[in-house]
């Protein structure tokens, strides 16, 4: 008999000998694993910008990379279940399109800098049971990406495309037992994206021609001169061209210097009258050039030119005998 007079239900004292032995058997069959997913990280693949020739005739390149981290402690393995991969795509099939204009497209190669070339759709990590643990040495993994474009003649603009990069994992963080993990799983699927974009700037390649007035006792002894300018423009472009006043303008007109001494002499577009220079009115558009791609639009590989003429003022006093020189700037407003 308790001190109270009552005894012990037999119901409950089983019942407070069970629950002990309910817990220790929980215990036995492993913990549940806590859940948690990987972080991410991606550095752009910018090409930043550049002159539509440099993409005519020359690759750019830049670097990329993709990568996952997982966790923070010692990587264990849950048997083969254990899995990472990452599926690289392309938006737009490795083309950066026009964002104005999506027909007009520059190619382009993604690889991983050591002679693979990516394509759309490429298993580029598929890692399952021990070799994941030599893709994670530092709990990170890393898709490289090394971008380089094929030659294009294209007009200015921005150029884009989108790459996407899709991860698969199931990892364990902490202690395996018989298949179960007792630390963190980090188990998930995520895409991530990397936007590789390039500006072309318009650009020309200009041949100026030049001057050779020849030799003469006075100014009036000196015949006209005869040269061209030749343009290679950015395709699409449609310009006007001009020329500077020289290095020694003085009253409207050009001059030659030999030391303090001048001689004056002007230069005309075809055959105008008036000098062609810089300001409206005497500048040239790309229109008027005597040949060349059709209706003054650059085509990014033919020449357009612009024949001038220049002759020596007659009205000056005869300067001291020598050497006389010039420069005068071409310049191209589009």
């Amino acid at each position: 008999m308790t001190p109270s007079g009552r005894r012990p239900s037999p119901l409950a004292g089983v019942a407070r000998a069970v629950r002990p032995l309910l817990a220790l058997a929980a215990l036995g069959a492993g913990a549940p694993a806590f859940a948690a997913v990987c972080s991410y990280a991606e550095t752009g693949a910018s090409l930043g910008s550049a002159s539509s020739f440099a993409v005519r005739d020359g690759s750019l390149t830049t670097p990329g990379s993709f990568s996952i981290t997982c966790g923070s402690g010692l990587l264990s393995l849950l048997s083969t279940d254990s899995v990472l991969r990452a599926t690289l795509t392309s938006d737009n099939g490795f083309l950066l399109r026009n964002i104005s204009d999506s027909t007009k497209a520059i190619g382009y190669q993604a690889g991983n800098g050591s002679g693979l070339i990516y394509s759309s759709g490429l298993l580029v990590i598929n890692a399952t049971g021990a070799n994941i643990l030599t893709l994670l040495p530092n709990r990170k993994a890393t898709v490289p990406l090394q971008i380089a474009t094929l030659n294009a003649n294209v007009p200015a603009g921005t150029y884009r495309d989108t790459l996407r990069l899709a991860w698969t994992y199931n990892l364990c963080d902490g202690a395996g037992l018989l298949a179960t993990c007792l630390g963190t799983v980090y188990a998930g699927t995520a895409t991530r994206t990397v936007t590789v974009e390039l500006q072309v700037n318009n650009d020309c390649l200009i041949t100026p021609g030049a001057i050779n007035f020849g030799s003469a006792a006075l100014p009036t002894g000196f015949g006209e001169a005869a040269s061209q300018v030749a343009m290679v423009c950015t395709t699409g472009m449609v310009y006007t061209v001009g020329l500077g006043p020289g290095s020694n303008p003085s009253g409207g007109r050009r001059q030659m210097a030999n030391g303090s001494n001048r001689l004056a002499y002007d230069i005309f577009f075809g055959a105008g009258t008036t000098p062609w220079g810089t300001t409206v009115g005497s500048r040239v558009s790309s229109s008027q050039a005597t040949s060349g791609p059709a209706g003054g639009i650059a085509n990014g590989t033919g020449s357009h030119v612009f024949p001038y003429r220049a002759r020596v003022y007659p009205d000056q006093a005869a300067p001291v005998e020598g050497t006389y020189l010039d420069n005068v700037v071409v310049d191209v407003q589009f």
